[in-house]
């Protein structure tokens, strides 16, 4: 984890989860499911505990291996 940002939760574990920094060095965490469904905030309240649109990252899930198919 950076050291300019808190833990995001569940949101660093999800595949829909990207890093956006700003020139003073801060680091968001942008959820790419906002781009296609407004329930979704575009950077939600940290830490994110419960999600509905979770979905485990192949890097830290082991039981998805390196498989990056189409989304769910």
């Amino acid at each position: 984890m950076a050291p300019n940002r808190p833990a995001a939760g569940l949101c660093d574990r999800c595949r829909h989860q990207r890093l956006v920094s700003n020139t003073r060095g801060s680091v968001f965490s942008l959820c790419e499911r906002s781009r296609q469904d407004p329930a979704y905030p575009r950077y939600p309240r940290l830490p994110v505990l419960s999600c509905p649109g979770f979905d485990a990252s192949p890097e830290t899930d082991p039981d998805r291996g390196s498989d990056s198919g189409p989304p769910r």
